[in-house]
């Protein structure tokens, strides 16, 4: 019985993923990046780094930084319920370039593999082996990157991948769709160079069984990027 549940719940996973894939017709909803405590010593810090971007004239190299929040919260009925939360706690990022002729790319680059975490809980009343069932671990989630810069502005195609995915749970063995690379997010977005810091979003929030938010960052390699509740070194 156990191990139908458990291809139930693979079943609700394979649905949040077709529904992040969704996402990606959704309209993009500018972040607000500059939301952050309110102290004397954070406003130095940022007078010190205003950084005046611009499409560069040699190749320069950029952190792609992101936030990747998203719930699945499903009521099948007959009692059975599913919570899947998955997120990265802190900012990851993807090293890109820019080349002058305004070519974006992270082909070549040292690619920075974002984990994202997941938790949740599925419970089945009717099962006497695992009436509560966990979900814990993490996923790699990887990304080809695309786009251009002209007049300061960058577009960017991002297709980010989960691989080899493995949903841990503490009933029975590991759930996994197998080896390779699945979809994730595939989204267009767009950064103004003279913003205060580039960014650009993705929401899904309005209720429902699915929500999520996916942020983006676009700032120089090894820059502080001034966002709470992240402050990275710039060694």
């Amino acid at each position: 019985m156990i191990a139908g549940k458990r291809r139930s719940i693979f079943k609700w996973a394979l649905i949040a993923g077709v529904c992040i894939l969704i996402i990606a017709g959704c309209d993009q909803t500018a972040a607000d990046p500059t939301q952050h405590s309110d102290s004397s010593d954070y406003a130095a810090e940022e007078q010190a780094l205003q950084v005046d971007l611009s499409c560069p004239k040699e190749k320069t190299y950029f952190d792609l930084w992101l936030s990747h929040y998203a719930v699945l919260d499903i009521d099948p009925g007959n009692g059975e319920t599913i919570y899947l939360k998955y997120e990265n706690p802190d900012l990851v990022a993807y090293a890109i370039s820019i080349d002058p002729d305004g070519t974006v790319s992270n082909k070549g680059e040292e690619v920075n593999a974002a984990m994202i975490d997941y938790h949740g809980e599925a419970k089945h009343p009717n099962s006497n082996d695992c009436p509560v069932q966990t979900f814990d671990g993490s996923w790699e989630l990887k990304a080809t990157i695309t786009g251009s810069c002209a007049n300061d502005i960058v577009r960017i195609h991002i297709i980010e991948e989960w691989v080899d995915p493995v949903l841990e749970s503490d009933c029975g063995d590991a759930i996994s769709p197998g080896s390779g690379l699945f979809s994730a997010p595939e989204l267009d977005l767009t950064f103004n160079l003279k913003d205060k810091i580039p960014s650009d979003a993705v929401e899904l929030m309005g209720g429902g069984p699915f929500q999520a938010s996916y942020t983006y960052y676009l700032w120089p390699e090894d820059t502080k990027l001034l966002i709470d509740p992240l402050v990275p070194d710039s060694d």
